[in-house]
């Protein structure tokens, strides 16, 4: 894990000397700084669950580096613990750091990093919001993702990536332990915006 992260981060720095070029795109070729906003579809497990959720994120665009924040929910298969049916879920929101080399060009590099505050949940499966028997712990969580983003419009991305989320401080939810919401990741992500090319 921590030669992974290592590896991440190496990749991040190595990469930094770059120049704004002219950019490629399926329909024409368009000159970088700007700004976009963004969806994504995020596929993961917690604790042997397959799961999944989605997340909105924004950024301004400084030469092939990106700075911003996101939003993220996540809910997983549902489990039973002590005899009652329950609905996992995972929820963070924080800074957002990435980069994509060259940004010009039709397909390209694209990574990431997220550092994520949140919970992690576990909803009772009974409708009933007062009886007080949900269970909720705060998390920290940091996410590294890698992959390819293909120039589809002047404003418009789509990227696939495969990352790893490290989850910390899982404390006080039953049936899960400080690991269980560690997890490969690939997603799905569409940024539309303004990337700075003429």
């Amino acid at each position: 894990m921590k030669k992974g992260l290592l590896l991440f981060f190496l990749l991040f720095i190595g990469t930094f000397a770059l120049q704004a070029q002219k950019q490629e795109t399926l329909r024409s070729t368009a000159r970088n700084k700007g700004g976009f906003g963004g969806l994504y579809f995020v596929f993961s497990r917690a604790n042997g669950d397959a799961g999944g959720g989605a997340g909105i994120n924004g950024a301004f665009i400084r030469n092939d580096w990106f700075f911003g924040g996101f939003l993220q929910a996540e809910s997983f298969d549902q489990r039973r613990i002590n005899n009652s049916n329950y609905s996992p879920g995972l929820f963070t929101t924080g800074p957002w750091i990435g980069y994509a080399y060259p940004s010009y060009k039709l397909v390209h590099l694209y990574t990431s990093l997220k550092i994520g505050f949140g919970g992690a949940v576990l909803t009772r499966q009974d409708n009933d919001p007062f009886d007080n028997d949900d269970f909720s712990t705060g998390v920290i969580a940091i996410m590294p993702e890698i992959g390819a983003e293909v120039n589809a419009l002047p404003w418009l991305r789509i990227a696939a990536t495969l990352g790893y989320r490290s989850v910390g401080n899982v404390t006080s939810l039953p049936g899960y332990g400080p690991r269980d919401f560690n997890s490969p990741t690939f997603a799905i992500s569409l940024r539309a915006g303004a990337f700075g090319y003429k």
